[in-house]
């Protein structure tokens, strides 16, 4: 076979770190293996250049350049929620994780809200990596989800790969290249990393590459990738949550935890490199329909569960009387009033004459912050 010089260069070198000649007609598999994270980086990187060649020039950018470039935004796949590139979503095992995952999925396929709110943008075609189960589990799920196969037919499902560094992420790649898609949902990371038992591996590293590989991913094909992952048990909120070191959280692009609310809902906290952090109450609904539902977003998300009702039947119902309200939601009259009486005291409705309505400046915490940036 021949070689290109410069990769002829690079496998020469990393045969001679690793111990083991390329061309070796014996070579054990524990050689081949060890060899194989030598070429891995160099093949990817070029950290190893043939001392004939010197080392690799740096692509300078001046400053004025880059100062007087424009860039689009990026365009949202699901509104104030999900954008290209690398999504991490992070929650306690059996806290319905893989329930917003597969909702997403019927978002995006079908060009619908997201649990009852959160509009599509930039609907297409979605690959689901269902790793921790098979068909027979996913196939109850889905009916659950949706009455309608036509709802399904742009959601393709695969429940076997390759560990993500030695092929799976070529695999991905690989896919993606022959059938674009506008999202891929990976769940979850330990099932798709299975990191081997290698002694003296940098955890930190080893976490970050993988990761930091299917960003590169998502950036190559232009879609989003939604990595479904565990928070650790000890007491922290958002990012300082997600379970393994740092090297997971530095890699993504948003990051997303999912906790659970002592009166039995959840909170969602979404946070980026390029969007403002957003908190989403979040409720799973177990009728019909089924799935989650978003009950608020910012200060309103915090709400207790029974300030959160009045508030969602205000947005729906537009201006109410407390009594229509107590009967609507069959509270005891004194109790709604009570309840309205501290919604108003904290800004979330306003009372014009004897009916209350949304205060259309406190939907979230983003506007709050503004206003305060405005006063300021």
């Amino acid at each position: 076979m021949v070689w290109p010089g410069s990769l002829r260069a690079r496998l020469d070198c990393a045969s001679r770190d690793g111990g083991v000649p390329v061309n070796h007609p014996v070579a054990q598999p524990a050689e081949l293996d060890a060899l194989s994270e030598k070429w891995e980086p160099l093949l990817d990187v070029g950290k190893c250049e043939d001392s004939r060649q010197g080392p690799a020039k740096l692509h300078l950018v001046n400053a004025v350049d880059v100062y007087r470039s424009e860039h689009k935004e990026p365009e949202a796949i699901i509104d104030k929620l999900l954008y290209p590139g690398l999504s991490l979503v992070a929650g306690r095992p059996k806290v319905g994780k893989s329930w917003i995952g597969m909702q997403i999925a019927l978002a995006v396929a079908n060009n619908s809200k997201f649990a009852g709110r959160l509009s599509t943008k930039r609907p297409g075609k979605v690959l689901y990596l269902a790793l921790e189960e098979s068909q027979r589990r996913t196939a109850p799920r889905l009916r659950k989800l949706t009455k309608q196969t036509d709802n399904l037919k742009n959601i393709q499902f695969v429940y076997e790969i390759n560990p993500l560094m030695s092929g799976g992420a070529a695999q991905i790649d690989a896919c993606l290249t022959e059938s674009p898609c506008a999202l891929v949902i990976i769940d979850t990371f330990f099932a798709i990393s299975r990191q081997s038992d290698r002694k003296n591996v940098d955890l930190l590293q080893a976490e970050y590459n993988a990761v930091n590989t299917l960003r590169q991913i998502a950036e190559k094909h232009s879609c989003a990738i939604l990595l479904i992952h565990h928070t650790r048990k000890a007491v922290g909120e958002g990012v300082d949550t997600v379970l393994g070191t740092s090297g997971m959280t530095a890699a993504p692009d948003a990051i997303w935890t999912l906790r659970r609310q002592p009166d039995g809902d959840s909170l969602l906290t979404v946070t980026g490199r390029d969007i403002e952090e957003v908190v989403y109450g979040m409720r799973l609904e177990n009728g019909d329909p089924f799935g989650w539902k978003i009950t608020g977003q910012g200060a309103e998300a915090e709400l207790s569960a029974e300030r959160r009702d009045i508030m969602e039947l205000l947005r729906n119902e537009g201006s109410q009387v407390p009594k229509m309200i107590a009967s609507m939601l069959r509270k005891n009259a004194s109790t709604v009033r009570r309840l309205l009486q501290m919604l108003v005291s904290d800004g979330m409705i306003d009372k014009d004459g004897s009916t209350y309505k949304v205060s259309p400046y406190t939907h979230s915490h983003e506007q709050h912050e503004q206003r305060e940036r405005y006063e300021q």
